[in-house]
């Protein structure tokens, strides 16, 4: 997968010239090779010729083209329905699907939905994951569950985005609580194998798909390659202040946990440090290419990885826990750590496909909702430091690291709950009202147990006991206040 042409091809386009996959049926290798040396318009003029001489799956493309933009060809939905129209004879499954994106653009979904059909029935798998995406939005609950029976037909055919998204649907408890245990399994492995479809296969249909509301075009444009390359930056230096902090830390720790005639040694230093900075160099390598496609990708991941590196320097510094850890601890926690790193990853990306706009109507509660979650994170990450002896030096230099996880986990139930809910529409006035009531409440609680002024249960276990609480009443609130559940 990782060593033939095609693979090789996928790795120089993916993220460099191509912003989305892009399938064309292997009609014209001659356009793969131009846009692996990043020469749009030689491809685009080699798909120009196929469909002159009839291609549908070269048609196809020229429509995606104009569906979506390119450097030199601005985004023109009558183009692109008129060339779809034209490649429908020739690959149904591929131009219905297109004119069923077309038709959703155009704010037509009854007519998005008849393409769909005709573009499943030519088995075309791209469009049942994309019909069984619409109408687990905002769906009542039994055509949930038979828009998700349509998403497992996707997924059991390789779609790589539809078996994400079904783990993202378990998750998010759309179709029932017990679900979520099945999600959690299925969400890590589905992600890294759309990240390597997309990496190393992003010509093909296993990955392709038309994403709602983009903003970018199609390939690369000189505006979005200098957004791109600021948010890989900002992936780049958080990874590698990162990195040298635990691994600064755990050097400094090397001399309580070294075995005999190793403390001090050179060699052992750098093992040491190399092994507190590896998860990161295999999380840049995933981070890099899925945290940058949106700014609250880049966003979430980048804080994810400020949580995990805090909780982890603080476990070598025997402050977690309580005591030292052991060589071989410490081997399991780095193992931990880049899998964390790894979730992180996939839950920005996941938020970002959670509140990228939709053709659904934009509920008006859903600002003040927002707003409301970030105010109340605020409050419950400060009140840790409304405690008096936080603010001695003597404090913050044995604790600080515990101290910055601690604010960091305050934050992480209201950021959950606020990409969970992003897409949740109720039209009941008074129910927003009363999730935003529970909002307080669970904020509450947590000032209460942060500051001081009552603690539930001391040490660890009583925050970890405030999170719970406040993850399980913010989704179910959400659930039953925001998306017209009766229950």
């Amino acid at each position: 997968m990782f060593l033939d042409k095609t693979a090789r091809l996928s790795a120089r386009v993916s993220g460099r010239v191509l912003n989305f996959p892009l399938y064309d049926a292997d009609c014209c290798p001659a356009a793969r090779e131009s846009l692996a040396v990043g020469n749009v318009d030689a491809a685009i003029a080699e798909w120009q010729r196929l469909a002159d001489l009839g291609s549908g799956a070269a048609r196809c493309v020229l429509a995606y083209v104009h569906l979506m933009g390119a450097p030199s060809v601005p985004v023109n939905l009558e183009e692109a329905r008129r060339i779809a129209l034209s490649a429908v004879s020739g690959a149904r499954g591929y131009a219905n699907y297109l004119l069923g994106c077309i038709a959703l653009r155009d704010k037509q979904p009854s007519e998005a939905v008849k393409y769909f059909v005709e573009s499943i029935k030519a088995g075309f798998v791209p469009a049942t994951a994309h019909l069984a995406s619409i109408l687990i939005r905002g769906a009542p609950q039994e055509s949930k569950r038979k828009a998700v029976e349509l998403m497992r037909k996707a997924a059991a055919a390789g779609h790589c985005p539809a078996r994400l998204r079904l783990a993202g649907v378990y998750l998010s408890g759309e179709i029932g609580f017990p679900q979520r245990a099945i999600g959690l399994v299925l969400l890590v492995p589905a992600f890294v194998r759309l990240w390597l479809a997309l990496r190393y296969r992003i010509f093909s249909i296993q990955c392709f798909q038309v994403m709602a509301g983009a903003t970018l075009s199609l390939f690369h444009e000189e505006g979005a390659h200098a957004i791109s390359v600021s948010r890989r930056s900002i992936v780049r230096w958080t990874h590698a202040i990162a990195a040298i902090t635990a691994a600064a830390v755990l050097v400094l720790q090397s001399g309580s946990f070294a075995g005999p005639g190793w403390e001090g040694s050179a060699l052992a230093l750098v093992g040491w440090g190399l092994l507190g900075a590896w998860p990161y160099g295999f999380s840049y390598l995933v981070a890099s290419t899925t945290s940058t496609r949106t700014l609250i990708s880049t966003l979430l991941q980048t804080m994810s990885l400020c949580l995990v590196t805090t909780l982890v320097c603080a476990a070598y510094l025997g402050q977690l826990f309580d005591a030292p850890l052991r060589p071989w601890e410490i081997v399991a926690v780095t193992v931990g750590q880049a899998f964390l790193l790894l979730v992180a990853c996939g839950y920005g990306e996941s938020a970002a496909r959670q509140v990228e706009d939709s053709d659904l109507p934009i509920p008006q509660t859903r600002h003040r909702v927002v707003w409301a979650h970030v105010i109340l994170g605020l409050v419950a990450a400060g009140s840790w430091l409304s405690r008096a002896d936080v603010w001695h030096w003597d404090y913050l230099r044995r604790h600080g690291f515990v101290l910055a996880s601690y604010v960091l986990l305050a934050t992480l139930p209201y950021l959950t709950s606020a990409v969970l809910s992003w897409r949740l529409v109720t039209a009941n006035r008074w129910k927003p009202w009363v999730y935003l009531g529970v909002l307080m409440i669970g904020t509450a609680l947590a000032v209460v147990n942060n500051s001081g002024i009552w603690v539930l249960q001391p040490g660890l276990l009583g925050i970890c006991l405030v999170l719970l609480v406040q993850f399980i009443g913010f989704i179910f609130a959400a659930e039953w206040a925001l998306d017209e559940t009766e229950w």
